[in-house]
């Protein structure tokens, strides 16, 4: 996720620009500036819920460190709702320019897909030590 948003930010211009292109297509009668505000907006609430989800994966840890029960329920609302962001992200940017290798395409599915995969290892009983 964090690769993902570096990429986009270092490639604002490009990918702000695809989004623009999808917005447009959405909307044939919205001004240049609403289409510009809209796709601004889009990916800068991609970005703030990319980050509350890295914040509440960190919260999830460390309970589950301290092996609360809560971090289970709060590990998987975090997957889960990682899951559909990514795919979410991955319809705003499906026109954006095929950035190095189109890795704005593919990115966000591999997002989703070892999301879903943590997601599964951390809800996983745990064996007990037996001691």
């Amino acid at each position: 996720m964090l690769a993902l948003a570096g990429i986009v930010a270092l490639n604002w211009e490009s990918v702000l620009s695809g989004v623009e292109t999808a917005v447009s297509q959405q909307d044939s009668t919205a001004s240049a500036a609403d289409v510009r505000n809209t796709a601004s907006a889009t990916l800068l609430s991609s970005g703030a819920a990319a980050a509350v989800l890295v914040l509440l994966g960190f919260v999830a840890l460390n309970l589950l460190r301290n092996a609360a029960m809560s971090s289970k329920v709060l590990m998987g609302a975090v997957g889960i709702l990682t899951i559909g962001a990514a795919v979410t992200f991955s319809t705003f940017v499906s026109d954006a320019s095929a950035l190095l290798g189109g890795v704005l395409q593919w990115g966000p599915f591999v997002v989703a897909g070892t999301a879903a995969a943590a997601t599964i290892v951390a809800l996983l009983p745990r064996a007990s030590s037996g001691q």
